[in-house]
């Protein structure tokens, strides 16, 4: 998320043609070089001097021995190489196949086989315990499919469009908040035996806090920067994958919407929010981000942990050396991270700590600027800078010269033009990517509350998959109509559940028909039978309670519980006979003629 100190409460918007009018033919901008430069909302008017507030001299001579210096030249900085473009061939531009790309049949497969795996040996330790009830879902288990995991996943997706408090109301059958989709897809006794077995994978290792997720982190980490090369501004943030349970490797941030949660370093394209790569925060010491830092050359002893997790980062995602532009707060942001990023022909702008090592006196000092005053200092391409609008906001960038940029202001219903650093206008207007993406991922989330905190990252992380999925739709598909993001996700769910061979399961509909159509069992003929024995059953004719003539149990008061041994074989439910039988058949709202 963007630094706070760098949000602006007034509206902004940018006019090109205000220095052209007659009426500030004399103002103060008037003999001033103007260069034009097109950016993604419009012109930004640029100047290429500064109105600097007076500098002491003791912090100038202070910051000369540190190599901090006036120079207002702008910074040499190696040109863009990259290319914003998909690394794959695709022959087909479907929303389905946008999301194969990153959850691929492959990886469907490792999962289906390791739940199977975790049921097998479940099953096994609850029989050696005698732990198994008589109506355990377990004692009903069978074995999953590839076709059936496609189906689940795609009831999973479809959770995150049609939001009810607790999965079993899903299968709810109340009149008034009934969703036949779900139990004409699945059974639910078989989508909750499948997500209580769900594993990404057995081995465990106890030196590795992140082994339970592991497979779901490096598919995804394999396939976002695979599929993709992104434009070149970038942004660099954390995300908080919400979780409030016991957990060692929790963190808590009370200035983030989601307080307590795992997080997760990410690294976004500015424009769109794709995710090009993430890092789980499992604690301070990261081997993986070590290893790419000695690999770069770096000597990881001398730079901060969250210097490590930036470079490590970057290096995983292939954006070191193409000459992108990385935003960042001022969590990361300091001048031996820019230098060694610099280094890797990569450049940088962030908001900054005043009380970082090696940041410039002049910067440090809290001696009080008036409004739109500014100090500066430039070590190479570096510039750190100190700016005071409505309060002071330090910046370090090595992206842009020491430059103002002009915009206007709307305030109180009156229209102004102000002058900001350039590298705060930038910054606030690429530092948004990795905002953009947890944005999107509010939408229609399929994260649910569970137990297992593992299996809340597997959902956020897939989540994660779905969002960049529909940006990349978004992007490269020309030849038809584009659908927005709720119906992406439900082109998706719903090519899963085809490619699963359709609704499994498919049970008996016993209340409102869909779309008017009437339900089966007001048409066809119907005969009644004896209800079938179970095999060693005492009783030859065994009773059931009537779906017709009962109530609820919990609404039972005053009623009598009816109970017959006949049952329609085509609809599969237990009927008095003849008046329940005839009336059930033949009746829309059947319980309101037979309770009164």
């Amino acid at each position: 998320m963007a630094d706070s100190d760098s949000s602006d409460s007034e509206v902004y918007d940018i006019n090109p043609d205000f220095l052209d009018s007659s009426d500030e033919s004399d103002g103060e901008f008037e003999g001033f070089e103007r260069v034009d430069y097109e950016r993604n909302r419009g012109v930004i008017v640029e100047l290429p001097l500064i109105d600097f507030a007076p500098q002491n001299d003791a912090d100038l001579e202070a910051d000369l021995e540190l190599g901090w210096t006036r120079d207002d030249g702008v910074p040499d900085i190696a040109p863009f190489t990259g290319e914003s473009r998909l690394l794959v061939d695709m022959d087909s531009t479907e929303p389905i196949d946008f999301f194969h790309l990153f959850i691929d049949d492959e990886f469907i497969l490792k999962v289906t086989v390791e739940t199977n795996k975790y049921a097998d040996n479940r099953l096994v330790m609850m029989e050696a315990a005698n732990n198994l009830k008589p109506h355990s879902r377990m004692r009903k288990w069978v074995a999953v499919t590839v076709d059936e995991m496609k189906v689940f996943l795609g009831v999973v997706i479809c959770m995150g469009l049609v939001y009810k408090p607790d999965l079993g109301t899903y299968w709810s059958t109340d009149t008034s908040t009934e969703t036949p989709f779900f139990s004409k897809t699945m059974p639910r006794d078989r989508f909750m035996a499948i997500l209580s077995n769900f594993h990404v994978t057995n081995d465990v290792d106890r030196n590795d806090p992140l082994s339970r997720i592991r497979p779901m982190i490096a598919q995804a980490m394999a396939k976002f920067s695979d599929v993709y090369s992104p434009e070149q501004n970038l942004s660099f943030d954390e995300g908080t994958c919400p979780w409030k349970g016991r957990l060692k490797i929790k963190v808590y941030n009370p200035a983030k919407p989601v307080k307590f949660g795992i997080k997760l370093f990410q690294l976004c394209e500015a424009s769109s929010g794709y995710c090009l790569g993430f890092d789980v925060y499992a604690g301070k010491r990261n081997e993986t981000n070590t290893n790419y830092c000695e690999a770069l050359g770096i000597d990881p002893d001398r730079l901060t942990i969250t210097s490590q997790y930036v470079l490590g980062l970057m290096a995983r995602c292939g954006t070191l050396g193409h000459g992108h532009h990385v935003y960042m707060d001022n969590f990361y942001t300091s001048p031996e991270l820019f230098d060694e990023l610099e280094a890797h022909g990569t450049y940088s702008c962030g908001t900054l700590r005043a009380n970082r090592r090696g940041v410039p006196k002049a910067v440090q000092q809290k001696r009080k600027l008036a409004e739109y005053e500014c100090v500066y200092r430039k070590n190479g391409a570096t510039t750190a800078l100190r700016f005071h609008e409505k309060r002071d906001v330090t910046m370090l960038t090595n992206i842009h010269p020491p430059q103002m940029s002009v915009l206007w202001k709307t305030k109180y219903g009156t229209r102004e033009h102000v002058k900001k650093p350039t590298c705060i206008v930038e910054y606030c207007k690429y530092m948004g990517g990795v905002d953009l993406l947890d944005q999107y991922n509010q939408y229609n989330s399929i994260a649910r509350k569970t137990k297992k905190w593992w299996r809340k990252l597997f959902f956020h992380i897939m989540n994660i998959c779905l969002v960049n999925s529909y940006r990349l739709y978004e992007k490269f598909t020309t030849n038809q109509p584009k659908k927005d993001h709720e119906s992406f996700r439900q082109s998706v769910l719903e090519s899963l559940i085809e490619e699963g061979g359709g609704p499994r399961g498919q049970s008996v509909r016993r209340g409102r028909p869909v779309l008017g159509e009437k339900p089966s069992r007001l048409t066809g003929r119907h005969f009644s039978d004896f209800i079938p024995a179970k095999a060693g059953a005492k009783r030859a004719r065994p009773l059931r309670d009537c779906v017709a003539c009962n109530v609820k149990v919990e609404n039972r008061v005053g009623f009598k519980r009816q109970q017959t041994s006949f049952w329609c074989p085509d609809c599969k439910v237990a009927l008095c006979h003849p008046r329940c039988f005839q009336v059930y058949h033949s009746v829309q709202d059947y319980k309101n003629v037979l309770i009164q």
